[in-house]
Parts: C-alpha cells; structure tokens; sequence
C-alpha cells in the first residue's frame, strides 16, 4: 500500500477571503474536512451494527458502540466548535469578524450575518444538552446508555450540511474531501457520495 493523503478538490467562484485570510483560516477548512471525515465513518460503523450483531461476539459490540459513542462527540464537538465565540482560527464567528472589515457588499455581508444566526439558533440544543453536559463537563445526572445516540437524520444531518454550505460561503469554494487509499483500492469521498450520510443497517452484508 502506497502512502495515504488527503486530495482537497475545489471549485473556484467567489471568495469571502483573501488568499492570506485563506491561510490564516485554514484551520476552519480543515475542521470542516474533519466533519466530513468522521461523519462518514460514523454511518459506516452504524450500517455494519445488524451484520455484526449476527456475527460476532457481545464484547466486539460493545465495542463498537464505546467507538460510535467517541465519534459521534467528534461530530458534535466539530459542529459546535464552527460557532465558537472565540478568537479561535476555526470559528465561523472569527472569520466572520474579518470579513467585516474587509469585505464592503453589504449584500454578501447579508447573506453571511443570516446564515450564522440560524446557525448558532439550529446549534445551540446541541451545544447545551450535548457538549456541555455530555463531553465539556459531563455535568447529567444519570448515565447514558451505552447504545444511546443521536438521531442522526433530523438532528446531526441537518447542521452537518448547513455547516459546509456555510464554509463554502465563506470560503468561495466547494470544500471537497477524499482520501486515496493507494492505486488498486482508489479513493474515498468523505462527502458527495450521498450514501455517505444514509444509515441503512441491512445494506452491508460484511466488510469490504
């Protein structure tokens, strides 16, 4: 197996940054990235569950749902990291901050102004109920059931894909990620295969 990388593909219209604001933010891009990523790791574990469950032992499961649990807090830690208020280089409030004072099309500024306000409305049951009590502080007051998740279709999905229309906004780009895994296994793409982010747990017979 060769030697695995990134592959970034974007399509170029207009940018909210200039290309030194680009690199100053760059973290944003990768954050996004990283959401991508990991939300399609999540559904691919989810969509193994039935097939495991016939196969294996309990032990394995309980493993499997102990990795669902730390990858669906990355998700939820990724979303709401986009809004932090911060003067983090990953925030779309930070570079929001920045292209105020260099972009003078109210329009676009606008546009950007709505955007993060549904934003931070959408966000915030996720960041009160989830992140502070569930990760940042773990502040409940009972535990949570080792197979208790999120729904993903009407909760995670949703801000997950207003998260990138919101980057790409931003960034005047179409943020694109995939990972060559080496010339005979090909390339995966995190994002625009659109079973990506479609739990079907009877569609995978094994693994591949």
């Amino acid at each position: 197996m060769g030697v695995l990388n990134f592959i970034f593909q974007e399509r170029s219209v207009t940018s909210m940054l200039t290309k030194h604001q680009k690199k100053d933010f760059s973290s944003l891009k990768v954050d996004i990235m990283n959401l991508n990523m990991i939300t399609y790791f999540l559904i691919k574990k989810i969509n193994r569950l039935a097939y495991l469950w016939k196969t294996t032992t309990r032990e394995y499961i309980l493993e499997e749902f102990v990795a669902l649990r730390y990858i669906e807090n990355g998700v939820i830690l990724h979303l709401t990291n986009l809004d932090d208020d911060t003067n983090s280089k990953f925030s779309f409030r930070q570079a929001a901050k920045v292209i105020n004072k260099s972009i003078k099309d109210r329009h676009l500024l606008d546009q950007l102004s709505s955007l993060l306000k549904s934003y931070r409305k959408n966000i915030n049951g996720l960041k009160t109920k989830h992140r502070n009590i569930r990760i940042a502080h773990l502040n409940y007051d009972k535990d949570i059931r080792f197979d208790e998740f999120l729904e993903f279709e009407t909760v995670l999905k949703p801000l997950i894909d207003q998260a990138n229309l919101i980057a790409e906004f931003i960034w005047g780009e179409e943020i694109k990620a995939q990972f060559k895994l080496g010339s005979i296994e090909g390339v995966l793409d995190f994002r625009n295969d659109p079973t990506n982010l479609q739990i079907d747990i009877k569609k995978i017979e094994g693994f591949y």
